[in-house]
């Protein structure tokens, strides 16, 4: 396979923890001036309560802007099972984010249907890579909506 961009690679499944805890690390440390974009795509941090050991969880996602909300996506690279941080918020749709300076509580919604179609067509033709990532698994891919809730002040 040749690679045409760094958006063509996808690390092993054993280095995206790594990698992930390395981007969430520089981002803290920068105030996302460092990690806050990826392949050209804005990032926030989203940290998310473990649902079975109750112990917060951040990582740091690429999303679509959509009105007052941001979309992010489940991809995995593509894997066969969610991503961890996708079962956690599902468990608890309440989530803080970190916008950079801005930081607030957000409410998880997956969307389905024509809503998810059309987000979907959105963010892969703004990021082919995920339409590559569907066609390496069954189940569909979830787009998560993250509507801001109120400030967070903790």
């Amino acid at each position: 396979m040749t690679l045409t961009s760094v958006s063509d690679w996808t690390p092993p499944d054993w280095l995206i923890p790594w990698i992930s805890r390395a981007h969430v690390v520089l981002y803290k440390l920068s105030t996302g001036k460092l990690g806050g974009h990826v392949d050209g795509m804005p990032c926030i941090l989203v940290r998310t309560i473990g649902r079975r050991s109750g112990k917060p969880h951040t990582v740091c996602l690429s999303y679509l802007p959509d009105g007052d909300s941001m979309v992010v996506v489940g991809s995995f690279g593509g894997a066969d099972q969610h991503p961890a941080w996708y079962h956690n918020l599902r468990a608890n749709p309440e989530v803080i984010v970190r916008d950079r300076e801005r930081v607030f509580w957000a409410t998880a919604e997956t969307l389905t249907g024509e809503e998810r179609a059309d987000l979907w067509e959105s963010r892969t033709s703004s990021a082919p890579r995920y339409a590559r990532y569907q066609e390496r698994t069954v189940r569909e891919i979830p787009l998560v909506r993250l509507r801001y809730s109120r400030p967070y002040t903790g």
